[in-house]
């Protein structure tokens, strides 16, 4: 059967069914080939689904279609057509979602005073743009070096604070700080620097690639060094609530049950109850880590806020999020190409799964071609992108690594690099990262889930 959403309209939803008779259940929790026996309607009496129709994959894209995060329910088919709470959650970890620390963090964000202000001039403004420069060979092993450190560090923080050994905030931030130091003075190099140390896909690697674009992101959106110190913090921490979860689930990166997805997502509480104990971080911090998932159409998670609920460093963080989680392989599919990744992305600012302003930083950052990828340019050589080249996002800064006939280029020639905008070359095609199983939107194994 061909499902439909019918265009009849009637009396009023609260003619059609009483409201205490209904529930409201996210679209996307929904299971496909279950059968409901009352009829749904929309709040303005149309008809969306007929009773004892089955609920299809095709009537959950039309609901998205419409922009619908939720349905209403009647009572009698709700247990049917999806999991509830009830049949998730095990004695146990009843109420999780629910704790003393995130009604207070619940109250502040449904006050409305989580905006955020410059008290200082703009990072933006000291940054250094290096044009067409090759990246410094020795800097480049400095910074291989000091993400490799960091990784382990981030890793036995967060395993100590699973056992009751918090670091200081200090630690912490001292990281933050780095990488702001760095940014400014080559954000292109320390950026490529990150994505190729972070090949290993390791959680501890996972946070501090967030951390770092999300700083960058933050910087290309003028706020200032506070600002911009207080994104990168909250990336580090962000997801250390992930470790309570691989002790219960494993780390495996494959498909999650519906049980290990609820799991799953109550990591940003399991986040908030291990930095509780971290003694000189911000208060902002919180608050972000709680809504780093969150989306602005209201489909994420914990507790499904919409755009202007969802503090700005959180909407920041997630755009990061979902790059980072495009370009790293699940159980599911390789790893996007950093050009599919960014597509994508431009697509699902249409939905508001993400925010547009954080994501069109994000492309100011790293052009459409974003820096590491490796392009076929229109002569046939092949070239990795190093840099951005200001608004110009499909005329990067590329250094030649192979002529069309085959050749090795030698990448300290100063004629390897070229400025796409101003040359007669272009981009013909991306190609996946050497070394790395990647794959492109067209592949059947991209299921377009992030």
């Amino acid at each position: 059967m061909t499902t439909e959403i019918k265009e009849q309209t009637g009396p009023s939803i609260e003619s059609q069914i009483d409201s205490e008779e209904t529930v409201s259940i996210r679209v996307e929790d929904l299971i496909v080939g279950r059968r409901i026996n009352h009829p749904i309607y929309d709040a303005h009496g149309v008809l969306l689904l007929a009773a004892d129709s089955v609920v299809n994959s095709r009537f959950k894209q039309l609901l998205r279609d419409r922009k619908m995060p939720q349905v209403e329910i009647h009572n009698e088919d709700a247990a049917s057509v999806s999991l509830g709470s009830d049949t998730m959650l095990d004695a146990s970890s009843q109420g999780i979602f629910s704790t003393e620390l995130t009604a207070k963090l619940d109250r502040l964000i449904e006050s409305g005073s989580m905006f955020v202000a410059n008290t200082g001039p703009a990072v933006r403004d000291s940054m250094v743009m290096h044009g067409c420069k090759a990246y410094d060979p020795a800097q480049r092993e400095k910074l291989f070096e000091q993400q490799k450190q960091f990784g382990e560090s981030l890793d036995g923080m967060m395993r100590g604070a699973l056992t009751g050994k918090p670091p200081s905030g200090a630690d912490i931030t001292g990281m933050a700080a780095s990488y702001l130091t760095q940014l400014t003075s080559d954000a292109d190099s320390v950026i490529s620097a990150a994505v190729e140390a972070g090949k290993d896909e390791s959680l501890s690697q996972h946070c501090l690639q967030m951390s770092l674009l999300g700083m960058a992101i933050g910087t290309e959106l003028n706020l200032d060094e506070n600002n911009v110190r207080n994104i990168g913090l909250c990336g580090l921490v962000h997801d250390w609530g992930m470790v309570r979860v691989q002790e219960k689930i494993g780390r495996g990166r494959r498909q999650l049950s519906p049980l290990e997805r609820m799991e799953m997502q109550k990591h940003p509480i399991f986040s908030l109850e291990m930095l509780e104990n971290v003694a000189g971080i911000p208060s902002v911090v919180p608050v972000v880590c709680y809504q780093v998932h969150e989306q602005p159409n209201g489909l994420g998670y914990p507790r499904q806020r919409s755009h202007k609920m969802i503090h700005l460093f959180a909407r920041i963080l997630n755009v990061a999020h979902s790059y980072v989680s495009l370009t790293s392989s699940r159980e599911d599919r390789p790893a996007l190409m950093p050009y599919a990744a960014m597509e994508y992305l431009l697509r699902l600012t249409n939905d508001k799964t993400i925010d547009q302003g954080p994501m069109r930083a994000l492309l100011n950052l790293l052009s459409l071609f974003p820096i590491g990828s490796i392009v076929i340019l229109t002569d046939g050589s092949a070239a990795r992108v190093i840099r951005r080249n200001k608004d110009f996002y499909t005329g990067p800064i590329v250094q030649l690594i192979q002529t069309a006939d085959g050749k090795n280029v030698d990448p300290l020639d100063p004629d390897s690099i070229i400025d796409l905008n101003v040359s007669d070359l272009e981009i013909d095609q991306a190609l996946p990262t050497p070394g790395k199983d990647e794959i492109d939107l067209s592949s059947d194994l991209f299921d377009g889930q992030i």
